[in-house]
């Protein structure tokens, strides 16, 4: 009887230890890398420029130096080596994968057929990219503009469009005002929509500064 019984709590213990372990899948990031590198890097790539940019949301040559930059600030984005010997994914893939879930608001676990890298990762990328960009970028292009700032940007406007006050308009959105007071329905709500809306605006300046 006791043996039964230290038979069973054997076998229990060993199925328990095995469903608990995280199951490998080998995604192999060199070949994607290689894929990668083929697609847009290389000197006779498959996709130019045009694709490049219209992808990216950006010409290439800000991509390989904001790459840089980002790699040089984070330890994340440098590519690593496991216990075995085996690399990471380089800052090319990871910087890739961050730029597709902010251009198409993918979610992360989205890209792991075609990137080859897990959801994990992807969610990382995204974080560590978010976070060193403000770090790195934040004094220089994401600061508030000045007084003296706004004084040029609505000169500069004024006597180009013709608006004054204008401080610039980089692209404008209709989102869905889901919990619009009904009182309201009708101030904001737009024959082409059909429904109340309001206008999210990114602004910015005509040298793309501020």
């Amino acid at each position: 009887m006791a043996e039964q019984t230290y038979d069973v709590l054997c076998n229990n213990a060993a199925a328990s230890s095995q469903w608990r372990t995280r199951r490998y899948i080998f995604r192999n990031c060199e070949e994607a890398n290689q894929r990668l590198v083929q697609d847009y890097f290389q000197e006779n790539a498959t996709y130019q420029c045009y694709y490049f940019r219209r992808r990216f949301i950006m010409f290439k040559v800000l991509y390989e130096y904001i790459v840089e930059n980002v790699t040089r600030e984070c330890i994340f984005f440098q590519q690593r080596y496991d216990a075995r010997g085996t690399p990471d994914f380089t800052p090319l893939q990871k910087y890739k994968a961050t730029l597709r879930q902010l251009a198409y608001g993918i979610p992360p676990d989205a890209l792991d057929e075609s990137f080859r890298m897990s959801a994990r990762i992807t969610r990382n990328s995204l974080h560590f990219f978010c976070q060193t960009v403000i770090q790195f970028y934040g004094p220089k292009y994401l600061r508030k503009p000045t007084r003296n700032d706004i004084m040029q940007l609505q000169a500069h406007h004024t006597s180009v469009h013709g608006f004054p006050g204008m401080l610039g308009s980089l692209d404008c959105l209709n989102w869905a005002w889901e919990n619009c007071h009904t009182s309201y329905h009708g101030q904001f709500t737009r024959g082409d929509h059909g429904h109340p809306t309001v206008i999210l605006e990114a602004v910015a300046s005509q040298d793309l500064w501020i």
